[in-house]
């Protein structure tokens, strides 16, 4: 009797899960629903005879034979996003598809770039991730990375673009108000330096919310907000209080543009962050 192929497809499906930890945010990712996720597992475990999941009340995880699947999945994913970075290396022509991750919060200091760099080169498709935990340059599993850090990591080729420093900002109103309120990060963003500063000096909150819902609800006028003076700069009824400029000086970042070395001379790479380089620093040397 011959037996079935093995479903090679289906450990993206495990491998995602084990990278993003969810369930729904592995499907959302490739492109399935969460019941035709669960389906093509189930029918993984009757071909092999072993559980690749537990599922609990919080979500599902990986057992030890899913993650040694998970593994074998991860392995094939990186050969081929080497393969095809090779492939994209060798092309000269600036057109096809080149990708992009960074932080929901460094979004609109990219767009302005961006929009230049699509009039150049219309043949040119920007893939964007948006995420604290998005794809690897290391490991090729995207083209460029705007990250904000105090150095590459280890495999990466990084251009060094400008300090990012941060200040408190509020509208005049908001700064004037007695008492005081703010507009402070989640608790999901409870570890960051900055967090940290929130909770020393902040001392009547407003609301708490995600970086990129923060700045808005501070143009809003609901209370004073700590955030990279870049980003402050593209809202001009914001101004800043000056009394913690002192307090926040540590905060100071540096703003990085990241490629795989093998990445760094490919047309579409050179592209990207040329316009990324150039737009967020001003400076005609990035060309």
């Amino acid at each position: 009797m011959r037996t079935p192929d093995f479903p090679w497809d289906d450990l993206r499906q495990l491998e995602a899960l084990e990278r993003t930890g969810k369930v729904g945010v592995a499907a959302r990712e490739l492109g399935i629903s969460v019941s035709t996720f669960y389906r093509r597992l189930g029918e993984l475990e009757a071909l092999t005879g072993q559980p690749c999941i537990k599922r609990r009340p919080t979500g599902a995880t990986l057992t030890e034979f899913g993650s040694a699947l998970a593994h074998v999945g991860r392995r094939t994913r990186g050969g081929l996003q080497e393969v095809l970075a090779q492939l994209r290396a060798k092309q000269t022509t600036i057109e096809g598809e080149v990708s992009l991750t960074t932080v929901v919060a460094l979004l609109p200091l990219l767009q302005a770039p961006l929009a230049r760099l699509a009039k150049e080169h219309p043949g040119l498709q920007v893939t964007l991730h948006l995420g604290d935990d998005g794809p690897s340059v290391r490991q090729h599993e995207v083209d460029v990375a705007v990250g904000v850090m105090k150095r590459p990591p280890q495999g990466c080729w990084g251009r060094k673009l400008l300090p990012l420093p941060s200040a408190v900002f509020a509208t005049r109103e908001a700064a004037a108000r007695s008492p005081r309120r703010w507009v402070v990060r989640s608790q999901v963003e409870v570890a960051s330096p900055e967090s940290a500063w929130e909770r020393a000096h902040a001392e009547e909150v407003a609301v708490r919310a995600p970086f990129h819902s923060m700045v808005d609800l501070c143009v809003a006028g609901l209370g004073l907000c700590l955030m990279p003076r870049l980003i402050a700069g593209l809202h001009p009824g914001l101004v800043e209080v000056k009394e913690f400029s002192h307090l926040v000086a540590p905060l100071e970042r540096t703003l990085w543009l990241l490629t795989h070395p093998d990445q760094r001379k490919t047309p579409r790479v050179v592209a990207l962050m040329t316009a990324l380089g150039q737009g967020l620093t001003g400076d005609a040397s990035h060309r």
